[in-house]
C-alpha cells in the first residue's frame, strides 16, 4: 500500500472527466453504430471496453480511419475537472487491519458527506479488502499514457456476486500517477437485474491526492547545428569588368615565361 503510518491524513479532490461537445457528439454517433451491430460482436466490444481507455481503430464502429483519426484529436482534449475537497485518513484497527476514514466537502455549501470507502476495511495479510458486501480480491493495474487519467501502476480489488436476484460488481483501485505526481483512488458499484441487465444501484468516484512534484520531462535530444559555410561573393556586372584587365595580364605573364623557357 506505501502509505505512511497510522494517523494519514490527505487532503485531495473529487475530479470527473470533462470531454469537448465534438467529443460528446461523436460518441453519441459511436453509440448509435454500436447498438446496430449484431448481439455478438456488440458482446465481443464490451468484453474489452474501457470507458477510461483510448479505443482502439474498429470497421465495424468508424466509416473511415479519417474519423477515427479526429475522435484520436477530440480525445487528446479531454481534462480532468475538479469537483469537491475531500480529506482521507487511515487507521490501525490491529490484527494487521487497517480502516478508513473520508469524506467529502461541498465547494460551495461546505456542507460534509462520508465516503463510502470509509465502510471498509484493508487486510494487510492477504492484499484484500472487505466491504459491507464481502471480500474484494486483488489484480493488478497498469495504464498507459492512452489512459484519461494518465499511465499509472497499482491495484485494483474486485467482488463479484451473482443470484437469483441481481448481479453485483464492485471495484476499489489505488493507483499512482508514473511520474510521481499524484495518487488516485477510485470506487465503482453497480448493480443489474439478471438477464436484462437493468441497473438497480450503481454508483462511484474518483479521488486524486498529489503526492509529489512530477518528474521532469527528459529534454530532447537537440538537432545537429546545420553546417555553415561561408557566403559566394555575389559576381555583379562591373566586377566582372573589373575582372578583366586583370586575367589578361595574367595570360601575357603566363606567355612570356613560357618564350623564355
Amino acid at each position: 500500500m506505501d502509505f505512511p503510518a497510522d494517523g494519514m491524513r490527505l487532503t485531495g479532490e473529487s475530479v470527473q472527466v470533462t470531454p469537448t461537445p465534438e467529443f460528446v457528439r461523436m460518441q453519441q454517433a459511436l453509440s448509435s453504430r454500436l447498438q446496430a451491430l449484431p448481439t455478438e460482436k456488440k458482446q465481443e466490444f464490451f468484453r474489452t471496453y474501457n470507458s477510461t481507455e483510448l479505443m482502439e481503430y474498429n470497421p465495424d464502429l468508424w466509416p473511415d480511419k479519417a474519423e477515427y483519426e479526429r475522435y484520436k484529436a477530440e480525445w487528446a482534449k479531454i481534462t480532468i475537472t475538479p469537483v469537491q475537497t475531500v480529506q482521507m485518513g487511515a487507521y490501525d484497527k490491529s490484527n494487521n487491519e487497517w480502516g478508513l476514514h473520508g469524506v467529502s466537502i461541498n465547494q460551495f455549501t461546505r456542507q460534509v458527506t462520508p465516503l463510502s470507502v470509509a465502510g471498509m476495511s484493508y487486510n494487510a495479510s492477504d492484499n484484500t479488502w472487505v466491504s459491507p458486501n464481502g471480500k474484494m480480491m486483488p489484480q493488478e493495474l497498469v495504464t498507459l499514457n492512452t489512459n484519461v487519467y494518465g499511465a499509472r501502476k497499482g491495484t485494483t480489488w474486485v467482488l463479484q456476486k451473482n443470484d437469483a436476484m441481481s448481479e453485483l460488481m464492485e471495484t476499489l483501485s489505488i493507483s499512482r500517477r508514473m511520474n510521481g505526481e499524484y495518487l488516485y483512488l477510485s470506487y465503482s458499484f453497480v448493480e443489474r437485474t439478471p438477464g436484462s441487465g437493468a441497473t438497480l444501484a450503481q454508483g462511484g468516484y474518483v479521488l486524486r491526492f498529489r503526492v509529489g512534484q512530477p518528474a521532469a520531462d527528459p529534454p530532447e535530444a537537440a538537432p545537429p547545428a546545420p553546417k555553415v559555410e561561408a557566403p559566394k561573393q555575389e559576381v555583379t556586372e562591373d566586377k566582372a569588368k573589373e575582372e578583366q584587365p586583370r586575367e589578361r595580364r595574367k595570360k601575357r605573364r603566363n606567355r612570356r615565361r613560357r618564350n623564355r623557357n
